[in-house]
Parts: C-alpha cells; structure tokens; sequence
C-alpha cells in the first residue's frame, strides 16, 4: 500500500497530565495532523478509559481508518487492549502501533518540556511512517488443552492448586523434594497473629493430596518443556525412592540403618532441619510429610556406595517394601497452563563471613532458629545454645545480605516481621534478653505496626544501626564467653560492643536454583534472578509467554499473607486462560523468503526457541509459527534478507528511522 492510500488516525493521550503536563499535547495533535496518510488526528483525557476507546471505534468506522497510531504509555500496559478496540471496530489490529510518548518522553525529560515535546512529535512521526508500511496480518486462533501444571509445593503451590482443582481443572502438582509443604512446614508460628504455621498448612496439605482432581509428582523435576498452539509438554524426572508404596510407616528401616549412628563414618545433616541435626540414608523428611513415603538416599546408603555391602533396610521391613532396582523415570506431563511456584531458598549467611555463622557455633540463620523453636524440631522446641544451656541474651541482626550493593539490593519484605516473632518467642519460652540491631523497621501489613509495638512492650531492645561484625575477642572480663556484636547505634552517635549467648541472622530471601526450569520455558529473570512478570502492576501474576503464570516467591520476596494472596490470583488468571478454550497466536512472527534463502543454517543455529529449521527436500528455512517468539535475531544473522520478522521489515524499519532522523540511513 502506497502512502497516499492509507488512512491513518492519531490518538493522543493525556494520560491524566503524566503526558500533558510535559509534553505540549496541543502542538504534537497539529505535528500529527500534517503528517502524509493522517486523516484524523486527536487527543483525550484517558485513552485507555471507555470513553476513550469508544472515540477510537467511532473515528475508525467515521473515517474509514485503516492505520492507527495510539500515542500514550509504554505498549506492554495497553498495546493488546488498543488492538482488540479496533479490531472490534473492523480494523485489522496489527494495522496499530504504540507511541510511547509517556516513559519515553514525559517521564525521561520532565525537567525539559520543550524537548520532550519535540521528541514526542519525532516518536509519534516514526510510528506513522511506519503504519503506511504495515500490511493486514491474519489473525489465526489455537484450541487450548485442558490441565495445568503447578510447579513447586510450597504454599503458593498448594493454594493455587487447590484453587484450580475446586474449578474443575485437572491439576498435575510438581515438587521436587520427597514431601510437599515447602519452607512455610518448618515454621513454627507465623506473625503477627502467632498461629502454629502447621495447624494452618497442614489441613491445606492434605486437602491437596486427597483432591480428585489433583495428581501429585513428589520426588520429581521438570527436566524441559515443549510449547505447541495450546499446550505445553513437560517432561518430569521422578527420582527412585527405593521404597515401594507398600511401605506400611513402621520406621524399622530408619531405626536400623547404620547411616548416622555414632559409630558411622558417614554422617549426613538433615536438610528438613537446616543441618542442625543428622539423618538416616532412609528416612522421612517429618513426620507430617506428604506421601507417607519414606526415601532412600543413594548417595550415602551404604547399598549403593559399598557394592551392595548393607541390606538392613530392606531385611527388617516386615511389608517387604525396599526396591533397589528401583530407576529414574521419565513422565510426560500434558497441559494447556503452567502455573511456576517454585518459593525461594535463604541467603546463604556464610557470605557474610564478618557476622561469624560457621565460625562460631551460636551463630545461626532464620530457618534454624524456626527449627530451634518448633516443636518438632531437633531440640523439640527448647532454645539452647550448642552446649545445651539456653541463652541469656540474643542478638538479632536485621538485613542480612538484603539491602546491601554487596549481595542482594533488594528488601526482603519479611526480616523485619520474622525478627520481631522470634524477640517474641525467645523473649516467652526463655526470658532472655533481646536486641534488634536494624536499619529501618519495615511493619507495613495489616497488623504488623500493632505486632511491632507488642514486641517493643515486652522488653525488647532496638539499636539502630547495621553490626560491623560479630566477634569472640573479649577485651573486658565481662566479655569472656560472649560473642560481642560490634555496632555503631546512628540514634545515640556512639559505638557499641553488645555481649550476647547467641545471634540470630535474618537472612534475605532469593530465588531456588531454578535457571534450567526458566530457560525450558523460556521465561524471563530480573536482575536480582525471580521470574519476571510480564507487568508488575496489572499483570503480576503473567508471564512474557502466554499461559505460564507466577505465584509466590518465585516472583519476588513476600510474606504469607501476600503469598497466598498472589497464587489466587495465578490461580484465577490460569483458570480463566484455559476457560476460554482457545488463545490468539501471535502472528508477529519470522517469515521467510524462499527466493532469497540459501538454507546456510545461520538462523537455526541464532534461533533459542527451536522454531527454524531446513526444510532438506526444498533446501529452505522454514519457521514454526507457534514456536517463534518473533525476537529477530534470525534476522540479524542472515547473510540474504531472506527471513525478516513480520511488521519489522527493512522497509518499515528504515521509514522509522527516516522519519525520525531523515537522511540517517543511505537509500
């Protein structure tokens, strides 16, 4: 189509003054009126609001539009919205692009409205340009499966589930440890109302295994996933256990495997306890897990280490339950959705070497001292130091690892409230005296400010100020069999050398070692390493790829409360997705020219979504369309031209840039 035959509309937008109040709104809808094909050229309040997309639809059918350029916000916040409006007008929707005079313009150049305005004029000139080059695309729709895979058992895991599988959806429920319950089974209580965290998890857990409409991979991983129009194939490794389901709970296995005893040379911590104690190589990670299954570790069982030189477990077991030919198996796992909550792993405070923990045996992480504290627990819930004997006084250092340059930038939301209920715990069960060494007090949710001044009326005291370090080098007698907390308090002007029993770090929260699991499904990181949401104020829960969700702390640091909250909410937006049936496939896509290919191979090897291959009988690149992510670096690569990515053509490029730098690019 040649410029003289399109009709193009220009919308722009005020933005309720975040555009207006920078960019001369007045002066960009007269620059756009003049631009060759712009029949229409307006500006509204808000374009995104009914009353604007109503005023869309009409100038389209008014004018006969068959190009549009919307000049407002970033395109991921409303780009889809403004296509499905003028489609329903009757207008092609990829016949529309996105100005994006707001980020790019009002909120880059604030200070200098002159220029912003000139650049807004440029941005919006480019777009035009390249709408007379845009041709019609076909929009093409794909039937979705049923079922959706949740990854990840904690307890965004097990809500989300829940959620789906009372909607009617067959759920496939993925954990990669021998039980479910994630991190949330280790705590004791929860703040700031102080409930048991297992009298509230654990009716959630087994409403989840006993769910009909939930099937439940424990001991498994999702080793690579393969996305067609609709649905995703997962591919799920579940581990031996080497313990069939006739296991009967009877513990002989454990009592008698000779891993871990005294005598043992070989002496394996508990991962369910933090390290704090030992287990047996056939063990159960807590006597409330789900499955009831008890696991073999082959990695010390002395069966597999000494050439079959122990058979203990498998010589007491009365129900004849221990299978050592037991191997890896392989599960195609088939669903329309992918609901990702994989939770978070703590800091690991050995980082922190000047804060002592591996040093000194009474310096303990977050997670021990939930062990420490529960009821379950190593020490069944009594606070003592290594020796036995409980603690007279506790440090608890604030913001270990979060909030620092050094390691992780971000705020972990959580330490703050997390040391709170243990100055309250340790403050109840021993009498202790208690510190909090912090540098802001963060008590931002329903409750959290009237639980924070609880915990100040009890005792409890509060420096402010980030510890230098932890050390045992006494310098008084005073000191003597003390770990002494050097400190600096920034409300009084003095340092301090605080002499303590133990110290408690509040360690951040970060993302599981879950790199492969993003890469199969190509999802995105951000800089700190959670899955990136596709927005993260209207579309938390969504990810770049269509029909992968996020739940939990695979997102970001949170508490329960939020938890909770946001895997409902993947929960509903899954739920939704494959209630209607059918998705919209994305047709901005490579597409290829035969004429010009070589078939040399260079784009397959660039592509890292598996959608170019040659085609051996007609010797040319050929794309999968519901592969391709329509991220160009085929293009790049290809000696000929011969792929380009639709609407991103060398043509249509080259009038963008023309247009806003004119004789920049040679003919």
């Amino acid at each position: 189509m040649t410029d003289g035959e399109r009709k193009v509309g220009v919308f722009i937008c005020h933005c309720g003054g975040n555009i207006s109040d920078v960019v001369d709104v007045n002066a960009l809808r007269e620059f756009a009126a003049k631009q060759a094909g712009v029949v229409a050229a307006t500006d509204f309040r808000f374009m995104c609001s009914n009353q604007g997309q109503a005023q869309l639809q009409e100038t389209i059918k008014e004018k006969g539009l068959d190009g549009v350029v919307v000049a407002c916000c970033t395109p991921k916040m409303y780009e889809d919205m403004f296509r499905e409006t003028a489609k329903d007008a009757g207008m092609n929707p990829y016949l529309l692009e996105i100005a994006n005079v707001r980020e790019q313009c009002a909120y880059a150049h604030r200070s200098q409205p002159e220029k912003a305005t000139e650049k807004a004029k440029a941005l919006v000139g480019a777009q035009v340009a390249k709408v007379l080059r845009l041709r019609a695309l076909e929009v093409k729709i794909a039937p979705i499966h049923e079922g959706v895979a949740v990854i990840g058992a904690g307890i965004a895991g097990i809500h989300a589930a829940i959620l789906l599988g009372n909607a009617g959806h067959k759920v496939t429920l993925i954990e990669k440890s021998p039980t479910i319950g994630g991190n949330m089974a280790r705590f004791d209580k929860t703040f700031p109302t102080m409930d048991c965290a297992m009298c509230t998890l654990s009716p959630k857990m087994n409403q989840v295994f006993n769910h009909k409409n939930v099937e439940l991979l424990t001991y498994a991983e999702v080793t690579n996933a393969v996305r067609t129009p609709g649905k995703f194939t997962l591919t799920v490794r579940k581990k031996p256990r080497y313990v069939t389901d006739d296991c009967i709970g009877c513990n002989r296995c454990t009592e008698r495997c000779p891993v871990s005893t005294p005598k043992s040379p070989v002496k394996v911590e508990s991962e369910w306890n933090m390290g704090l104690d030992l287990r047996k190589a056939i063990y159960l990670p807590f006597s409330q897990a789900l499955p009831q299954l008890w696991t073999i570790d082959a990695d010390h069982c002395f069966y597999f280490q000494r050439n079959r030189a122990c058979r203990m477990c498998a010589n007491v077991c009365p129900a004849d339950a221990i299978d050592f030919s037991m191997q890896p198996e392989e599960v195609k796992v088939e669903v329309g959705a992918v609901v990702v909550a994989t939770g978070y792993r703590p800091f690991d405070a050995t980082q922190v070497a000047h804060y002592g923990f591996g040093t000194y045996p009474d310096v303990y992480h977050g997670l021990q001292i939930e062990r420490l504290l529960s009821s379950t627990g190593p020490t069944g819930g009594k606070l003592v130091k290594k020796d036995g004997t409980p603690p007279t006084s506790v440090g608890i250092i604030h913001c270990v690892g979060s909030r620092d340059e050094k390691y992780r930038p971000y705020c972990s939301r959580v330490c703050c409230m997390y040391s709170l209920k243990y100055a309250h715990l340790i403050r109840e069960r021993t009498g202790a005296r208690v510190y909090n060494f912090y540098m802001d007090m963060r008590a931002n949710g329903k409750g959290y400010e009237e639980f924070y001044q609880r915990v100040a009326s009890e005792q409890v005291g509060f420096v402010r100020g980030k510890p230098a370090r932890v050390t045992d080098v006494a310098t008084s007698p005073e000191e003597q069999g003390k770990l002494m907390i050097v400190v600096e308090d920034t409300l009084a002007g003095v340092t301090l050398r605080v002499p303590v029993d133990m110290v408690v770090l509040s360690t951040a929260m970060e993302p599981g070692d879950v790199d492969g699991l993003l890469a199969s499904l190509h999802l995105d990181k951000t800089a700190d390493g959670f899955v990136k949401e596709y927005h993260p104020k209207i579309n938390p829960t969504d990810t770049a790829v269509k029909g992968v969700f996020v739940a939990g702390c695979a997102q970001g640091p949170k508490d329960i409360t939020d938890t909770i909250a946001q895997a409902g909410a993947a929960a509903m937006s899954a739920a939704t997705f494959l209630g209607s049936g059918e998705m919209t496939l994305n047709p901005l896509v490579a597409e290829v020219n035969p004429d010009l290919c070589r078939a040399c191979d260079r784009c397959t090897d660039a592509c890292e979504f598996d959608a170019v291959h040659i085609d051996p009988q007609g010797l040319v690149a050929v794309v999968d369309e519901t592969s391709c992510e329509g991220c160009g670096k085929c293009t790049v690569v290809c000696p000929t031209g011969a792929i380009t990515v639709r609407q991103f053509t060398k043509p249509q490029i080259v009038a963008s840039i023309d247009a806003l730098a004119p004789k920049a690019v040679a003919p």
